[in-house]
C-alpha cells in the first residue's frame, strides 16, 4: 500500500458514524483535500489530536477509491490557546471558514497557508488587537486571490490626499470631487448577492486608513500586522473597507462572522 505524507492545516471537521471523522486540510501543493481520520472521535483515538481545528500537523494517508484515509501524523502546532478563549475560536473560525471558501483541492496554496498560520499564531498569541488581525487578514487574502486594487491615488486625477473614497467593485480608489464629477454617491452595503455586482460601493478613508490599506497589500507576511492606527474611527473606516472589499469580491456572508460580529 502507497502512503503519502504532507503538512497541512485543518480547516473544518465533520463527523462521521460514531467515531470517525472528516478532515478538511489545507496544504501548500494539494490545496485543500480531504482527509478521513478513522476512530479520531474517540477519546481512546490514536488520531484525535491531529483531527481537530487548527491543527497543523504532518498528514500520513493512503487512497482507497477515491477516499483519502489518515493512517497517523504528528502535530506540529495545535494553536491551544485558540480553544479556551470564546473570541479567539469565533475570529479563527471565521479566518479558516472564508480559506476553505477561497480554496480549492489541486490549487496551489502556499501562500494563502502561510497567511493563515501567521494570523492563528497572531491569535492565539494575542500579539495584534483582533480587529487588525482580522482585517489585515480579509484584505490581503482576497489579494492573494486575484482581487487586487489599484492603490496608487485617485483613479481619475492621481490625487492622495483629502477626502478618498474605496471604490470596492472597481478595485480603485476615487476622491471626492472626482467622485462629485461622475456624480456617484455610496451605495448602502446589504446583502452580499449578484445584485451588489452591478451597484456602486464606495467606502470612506481617511489618510491613515489608506496608508494602511497600501501597506497591508504589500507587506511580508511575516510583518503584515506590523502596523497601528492610533484614532478609532481611522480603524473604523480601514475595517469597514476591508470586511466589505472581501465580502462583495466572495458574494455572499459568513456564518462565522455572524457569530464573531454578535459576541
Amino acid at each position: 500500500m502507497k502512503y503519502e505524507s504532507v503538512d497541512g492545516l485543518v480547516l473544518r471537521t465533520w463527523d462521521k458514524a460514531p467515531t470517525d471523522r472528516y478532515l478538511s486540510v489545507l496544504t501548500a501543493k494539494l490545496g485543500r483535500i480531504s482527509i478521513l481520520s478513522k476512530g479520531s472521535r474517540s477519546m481512546k483515538g490514536e488520531q484525535m489530536a491531529i483531527s481537530q481545528p487548527f491543527a497543523y500537523c504532518n498528514f500520513e494517508f493512503y487512497r482507497r477509491g477515491e477516499t483519502n484515509i489518515l493512517k497517523g501524523g504528528e502535530l506540529t502546532e495545535g494553536f491551544h490557546n485558540i480553544g479556551s478563549d470564546v473570541e479567539k475560536y469565533s475570529l479563527a473560525s471565521y479566518l479558516c471558514e472564508v480559506v476553505y471558501d477561497l480554496t480549492d483541492e489541486g490549487e496551489e496554496a502556499g501562500e494563502i497557508l502561510r497567511l493563515l498560520l501567521n494570523s492563528l499564531y497572531a491569535i492565539s498569541n494575542a500579539l495584534y488587537p483582533f480587529s487588525v488581525i482580522k482585517s489585515a487578514f480579509e484584505f490581503r487574502v482576497a489579494i492573494i486571490s486575484g482581487f487586487a486594487p489599484e492603490l496608487g491615488g485617485c483613479a481619475e486625477c492621481g490625487s492622495e490626499d483629502g477626502e478618498l473614497y474605496f471604490d470596492v467593485m472597481n478595485g480603485a480608489v476615487l476622491c471626492a470631487e472626482c467622485l462629485r464629477k461622475r456624480g456617484r454617491e455610496a451605495s448602502k452595503m446589504g446583502d452580499y448577492g449578484d445584485d451588489l455586482r452591478e451597484a456602486d460601493v464606495l467606502c470612506p478613508l481617511s489618510p491613515a486608513s489608506f496608508a494602511a490599506l497600501r501597506y497591508v497589500a504589500t507587506a511580508p507576511l511575516s510583518r503584515l500586522f506590523a502596523f497601528e492606527l492610533k484614532d478609532g474611527e481611522d480603524l473604523r473606516l480601514f475595517a469597514s473597507a476591508t470586511e466589505t472589499y472581501l465580502l462583495s469580491h466572495v458574494g455572499h456572508g459568513f456564518g462565522t462572522l455572524d457569530f464573531y460580529a454578535n459576541l
